[in-house]
């Protein structure tokens, strides 16, 4: 015969074992969901780098082919001869690629330098594939990546939880087993509880 207090300690056991075996499954789908999350972040970095390295490139092009402006005439084109501030004068009509040092070549093409254009192809095959990859498995799974996700993310989180806790059938893991097996050497060997810290 079992004893009350034996029972209710094995009845906590187990109870004891499928919350362990859910907050365990729980971890995994977070630790999943945050190392994705945390490979987008480092990818839109490397895209930022991209984007700062061709901005830098481009600038310094442009500082380069402008038109160079000395101290006395930027001096004298402020003021107006009378010592006030001359009045501001229309902007100009945009910027042609040739003043912004991308000029045309012999066919009257667009040139644009090798560097700029390696870097433009560089960051077009990174969006293209890394971040094609994200693209897909925020398709897949919205909120997974970036957001909140639409649904939970614990659903079906049931079927891992027994998974790990070992049942295949969905049954109590308690149901079936006789008194008898329970006790000192008898015990069942998977008895032993894995607890993570």
């Amino acid at each position: 015969m079992d004893d009350p207090i034996a029972s209710a300690l094995r009845q906590a056991q187990s109870e004891f074992r499928e919350v362990v075996a859910g907050n365990k499954a729980r971890k995994a789908r977070l630790l999943a969901i945050a190392k994705d999350r945390l490979g987008y972040q480092e990818y839109v970095e490397a895209r930022e780098a991209l984007d700062k390295n061709i901005l830098a490139l481009y600038t310094k092009l442009q500082k380069k082919d402008g038109p160079k402006v000395s101290k006395k005439k930027k001096a004298k084109s402020d003021t107006n001869g009378a010592g006030a501030p001359a009045p501001p004068s229309t902007p100009p009509i945009g910027a042609w690629p040739s003043a912004t040092g991308l000029g045309p070549d012999d066919e009257n093409q667009l040139q644009v330098p090798d560097a700029l254009t390696q870097l433009i192809a560089t960051r077009r095959q990174w969006v293209d594939s890394v971040g094609g990859i994200f693209d897909t498995m925020e398709r897949e799974q919205p909120g997974r990546i970036y957001g909140l996700p639409e649904r939970s993310v614990y659903e079906g989180i049931d079927a891992d939880t027994d998974k790990l806790v070992g049942r295949t059938d969905g049954s109590d893991a308690t149901v079936g087993r006789s008194a008898s097996a329970d006790k000192g050497k008898g015990r069942a060997v998977g008895e032993v509880m894995d607890v993570d810290r």
